[in-house]
């Protein structure tokens, strides 16, 4: 059996179509009435080397500057923990638009922030979307056949 098929960290670099959600009513999100163009995010499997070394930047980068105390983290600041890990790893959209004119990679930021996490079973932020499918081997893998 060849085993390259398994090689999850060459498979995380080629981006994934993560079909968004309606972070309310958890509905399939489409640009058109007709349901025929799907709002996608292009996002990069959070076992990619360029993902890991992107993340390992950004870890530095909070080493580095102030401490803030434990005790003090608040909801937003778990939140922003989450865009930092999550921004690295889009690398597109389609049928997604920011008013007038189409998403791209730098956008990342701004789509991240479009809702705060709440925990509410159901509910779920952009940003938990893009990190519960970029952590998700079977979106990269796929279904690799046992022989």
């Amino acid at each position: 059996m060849d085993f390259t098929k398994f090689d999850s960290r060459a498979a995380a670099e080629v981006a994934g179509r993560l079909h968004l959600t309606h972070p309310a009513t958890g509905e399939l999100l489409f640009a058109d009435k007709a349901q025929e163009k799907p709002c996608i995010v292009l996002v990069l499997g959070s076992e990619s080397r360029s993902a890991q070394a992107a993340l390992r930047a950004v870890r530095n980068a909070k080493l580095s500057g102030p401490k803030k105390a434990e005790s003090a983290q608040t909801l937003e600041d778990l939140h922003q923990a989450m865009v930092d890990g999550a921004k690295p790893l889009i690398v597109g959209f389609e049928n997604v638009a920011r008013g007038e004119a189409a998403a791209t990679a730098a956008d990342a930021d701004w789509f991240l922030n479009l809702q705060l996490i709440n925990g509410r079973e159901g509910e779920k932020a952009f940003v938990e979307q893009v990190i519960e499918f970029a952590t998700d081997r079977a979106n990269y893998l796929g279904n690799a056949s046992q022989s």
